[in-house]
């Protein structure tokens, strides 16, 4: 009877530890997600939490109080096309995340880049002075996964950009539902949205397909960061 009582207490040690190493692989593999609160109104001058493609084509510049980045030229699409001019914020990955800008364009459009795992797979919002309609390749959402980029959104929206004002953009991305949501100023309808899981991580960035313009008041803010692409 001891030796049975022995054994049983022994295994149920042995299935103690053999749980509690799988717990503690579990957690190694998937770190817990973190908060994140970023802003960025470029009034240090300073573009070192940014990664930029083409250093030399990105400046901060100013207006009165007003501090902005400014691009100071496009670069050709890459192949399969697809953009490559913008600037990704550093050591920063997120999930799910709310990322609010103002953009300024001083060509047709800008874009906002998120989910970016490489230079072949990420979403873009389009922000343009034309709509979808009268230009396929304008004014949306759109996904980049391995091919050339297509819309999954907003082809009858009308355009963000309509003029070269300021205007305040908002992405919210829940990964879990897929939802993305493209907000422009004041709006409480979303100018574009579709429900989409190609990817559930990534950067996020600032540029434009192929020409230039501005940004400034960059916020992010994520319960989901650090999450691995």
């Amino acid at each position: 009877m001891r030796i049975s009582r022995k054994r049983k207490i022994i295994g149920g040690l042995l299935c103690c530890a053999v749980g509690l190493s799988a717990l503690l692989a579990h957690l190694r593999a998937e770190p817990a997600p973190l908060a994140v609160n970023f802003q960025d109104d470029f009034s240090s001058g300073k573009l070192d939490r940014w990664q930029l493609p083409f250093p030399e084509d990105w400046v901060v510049k100013e207006e009165g109080p007003l501090h902005y980045l400014h691009m100071l030229r496009s670069r050709d699409p890459l192949v399969p096309r697809r953009p490559q001019q913008f600037a990704l914020l550093k050591g920063v990955t997120v999930g799910s995340f709310t990322l609010q800008t103002r953009v300024r364009r001083e060509g047709s459009s800008m874009m906002i880049v998120f989910n970016y795992v490489d230079t072949l797979h990420f979403y873009y919002t389009h922000l343009s002075k034309d709509p979808g309609a009268k230009v396929d390749v304008h004014n949306g959402i759109f996904l980049v996964d391995g091919a050339p980029r297509r819309r999954i959104a907003g082809l009858e929206a009308a355009p963000v950009l309509p003029d070269t004002n300021w205007h305040t953009i908002r992405v919210e991305r829940d990964v879990d539902t897929g939802s993305i949501k493209v907000f422009v100023d004041q709006e409480t309808q979303p100018r574009f949205s579709v429900v989409d899981k190609t990817f559930k991580c990534g950067r996020v960035g600032l540029g434009s397909f192929d020409e230039t313009g501005d940004f400034t008041d960059v916020k992010l803010s994520s319960h989901d960061a650090g999450c691995q692409p």
